[in-house]
């Protein structure tokens, strides 16, 4: 699966001021800066911002980090054994059954926009 715009997606933890972007500049007030709300691309917190958010919501649906691999994540719910595996904005989902695969997905695309590659 992969995460459109996934770096929109990060929370900033610190204030972080830009110029107006070009074509967008207030004529009467060319001075002004904008104030970001969230993180976007380029910013060189961005990638850590997207992982944090990603990282909380895979906890949130009871996933922990595989010791060998910070970017592995494992569930066992019930009999069932799931593991997702994240590249930055991309994730391989790993299920014992088709179900639990059905929900892991629900969960995701409910939180982000996903585009499912099967």
């Amino acid at each position: 699966m992969d995460v459109k715009t996934a770096f929109l997606n990060g929370e900033l933890q610190e204030e972080i001021y830009m110029t107006q972007p070009d074509g967008y500049v207030d004529q009467e007030n060319p001075e002004l800066v904008c104030k970001l709300k969230k993180a976007i691309y380029g910013l060189k917190q961005a990638s850590r911002c997207w992982n944090q958010r990603l990282d909380s919501h895979l906890r949130e649906m009871g996933f922990i980090n595989s010791g060998a691999d910070s970017c592995v994540y494992i569930r066992n719910a019930g009999e069932n054994k799931s593991i997702i595996a994240v590249y930055v904005d991309d994730l391989i989902l790993l299920s014992e059954s088709t179900e639990e695969m059905a929900d892991i997905k629900g969960m995701l695309t409910s939180k982000f926009s996903m585009t499912d590659h099967g």
